[in-house]
């Protein structure tokens, strides 16, 4: 196994960002509440009620809802963010205004407003893999605007490489396919808390991944699955100790 000690074979660790990086729920409340601004006062006040409620309980929530309609919204919301945007939609936020508001979260991560912080055990378990295995940061989110808020994170040196605008499901899956197409797909080990975007690319094709599952939504099998990624943590010091590394 000594050749998976150079720069090109390095086991391969890709990483989510949003719910993984960090966690603090600042910055997708201020999506929901810039989204929701568009929106008369009544319906403003109920989408953001709904949303809180997804913030404290994720698909218990539903139970919640005033229709159908927005019960399916929340059981069916993966993340914080999937659930802003589907009961915008819902409440009738234009895709637009969707847009709009996500770009202004990402300006306000870079303000002192927003307290947002990387997950101190996972800066330590990078710090500490650093060499021993290549990390990528993969990320849905515009390149514009994140080198910036990776350094206000203190983050960026952690990272070998970055993949924006990375377009999951569909985007990370052409990526990992390239990745592995002359090393076997054990090599790879994707982390993130959106089982859809960034677990099941990685175990459909026979890699490793860590499910940060907050929710308890169990939308799938991983090779290693918690609450919080502090416990993903040792699976992927258990993975990179089988390459001898």
């Amino acid at each position: 196994m000594a050749e998976l000690t150079t720069a090109a074979r390095l086991p391969l660790l890709v990483v989510d960002f949003d719910g993984t990086v960090y966690r603090d729920d600042g910055p997708v409340r201020f999506y929901a509440e810039h989204a929701a601004a568009t929106l008369p006062g009544p319906a403003r006040i109920w989408m953001l009620d709904r949303f809180e409620a997804y913030l404290a309980s994720g698909v218990a929530a539903a139970a919640g809802a005033r229709d159908e309609a927005e019960a399916a919204v929340l059981r069916s919301a993966v993340d914080a963010w999937g659930a802003a945007a589907g009961l915008g939609a819902l409440h009738g936020v234009t895709g637009a205004a969707l847009e709009e508001a996500f770009l202004a979260s990402r300006k306000h991560m870079l303000t002192p407003e927003c307290a947002v912080a990387a997950i101190p055990a996972l800066v330590e378990a990078f710090e500490q893999l650093r060499g021993r295995v290549r990390i990528v940061l993969a990320t849905n989110s515009p390149a514009e605007g994140l080198a910036p808020l990776l350094d206000r994170l203190g983050v960026t040196g952690l990272f070998d490489g970055v993949l924006s605008g990375a377009n999951k499901p569909d985007g990370l899956r052409r990526w990992i396919a390239g990745q592995l197409a002359e090393r076997p797909a054990v090599e790879l080990f994707s982390l993130g808390d959106h089982y859809f975007n960034e677990i099941e690319p990685a175990m459909a094709v026979g890699a490793r991944a860590g499910y940060i599952d907050r929710f308890g939504r169990a939308d799938g099998p991983a090779t290693v699955t918690a609450g919080a990624v502090e416990d993903v943590l040792p699976g992927i010091f258990a993975w990179v100790r089988a390459f001898g590394s």
